[in-house]
């Protein structure tokens, strides 16, 4: 029997050094995905790229590396969507600091500026 994700997480850092990569690949790996063939994180470039869809996702380790390693030459987002409570929190990477604003999925269109 399938069942819809509790949590989707998807989202992009650029640029990103061996360092600032290997340290979210250690934030990422207590994530609980339901596919497990799918990477969490990948790495494209000089950019990283998160993609979830499971349980369990340690949104605050990933946080907290991303803290770490930006610079004002950084750009990127995370978005956390929470199916159950049926809300989007968006974390807008730049200017070396994270920005984080929440808004229920009934207004994402609204929220995301579209």
């Amino acid at each position: 029997m399938s069942r819809e994700p509790l949590l989707k997480v998807y989202g992009h850092v650029f640029p990103v050094t061996d360092a600032f990569y290997e340290d979210l690949a250690r934030a990422c790996a207590d994530a609980l995905p339901d596919a497990d063939d799918i990477p969490v994180l990948e790495r494209d470039g000089d950019m990283a790229r998160i993609s979830f869809e499971g349980v369990y996702f340690p949104v605050d380790e990933v946080l907290e590396a991303l803290a770490r390693h930006l610079g004002p030459e950084h750009k990127g987002k995370l978005d956390v969507l929470d199916m159950e409570g049926w809300r989007l929190t968006r974390h807008v990477l730049a200017g070396g600091s994270v920005h984080s604003s929440s808004a229920p999925l009934n207004n994402v269109l609204d929220y995301s500026g579209h």
